[in-house]
């Protein structure tokens, strides 16, 4: 497994672990009806408030909503959408959720094993979390106006990493890259600093932000690479 791989799979395991750690708490709404409910259920940690970013070049996004108790697409009976601009299908164990570059609000509700269950899903438009984002002297805050991750191939040796969020939003993961080590923060803070040297390619910074009122969570990344096609 070359660098690049291993760096990619820790990111991923991280991220999960945390987003898991944010929406265990999250106040998505979640109705489950019928007395064996408790064992047909959407799965709570399914993330069901998401944005979408202005800056990015893709029209169509996809989001997941788990079902425990199901595992295929044919136990999803009676799948429905009630906004047009949110579509859903059936997957094995899973309702494929797609939406676009639009705020919008849609319930969806289905039929496992003669479970009726409804929820929510809210697509709202991207907004900057961050009131700082500094490595030494140089703010980078303005790069996340329209889009949550930035790649640029300037190198940082032992420089100070701070964050600041904007009012109403927390950190709460941090994981950095460097020459192929990785540290991991947890810090439920608006604020965060730490040394850091970006020198190396793939080298990065990758934050779960989470704002506490909406519910809506963001991955914020910053990556240090030789080149940009």
């Amino acid at each position: 497994m070359n660098k690049f791989m291993k760096k990619m799979t820790a990111v991923i395991m991280t991220f999960a672990l945390a987003v898991t750690a944010v929406l265990v708490s999250a106040s998505n709404t979640m109705v489950v009806k019928a007395a064996t409910s408790s064992k047909v259920y959407i799965n709570p940690y399914s993330e069901r408030v998401v944005t979408y970013k202005p800056g990015n070049e893709a029209t169509s996004f996809s989001g997941v909503i788990s079902i425990s108790g199901c595992n295929k697409k044919s136990e999803i009976k009676k799948l429905k959408s009630d906004n047009k601009n949110i579509k859903v299908e059936a997957r094995d164990g899973y309702i494929s959720v797609r939406y676009g570059k639009k705020a919008c609000k849609a319930n969806i509700t289905c039929t496992v094993k003669g479970v009726k269950l409804k929820t929510t899903f809210t697509v709202k438009k991207y907004s900057n979390p961050l009131k700082a984002f500094k490595i030494g002297k140089t703010n980078f805050k303005s790069k996340y106006n329209k889009i949550n991750s930035y790649r640029q191939t300037k190198s940082f040796k032992n420089q100070t990493f701070t964050i600041q969020t904007n009012s109403g939003w927390k950190i709460k993961s941090v994981s950095l890259t460097q020459n192929g080590k990785f540290k991991y923060y947890y810090p439920n803070s608006s604020k965060f600093s730490a040394k850091i040297s970006l020198t190396k390619d793939y080298d990065d910074i990758g934050m779960i932000i989470k704002n506490e009122k909406t519910g809506v969570s963001e991955y914020i990344s910053f990556t240090k690479v030789k080149y940009i096609y």
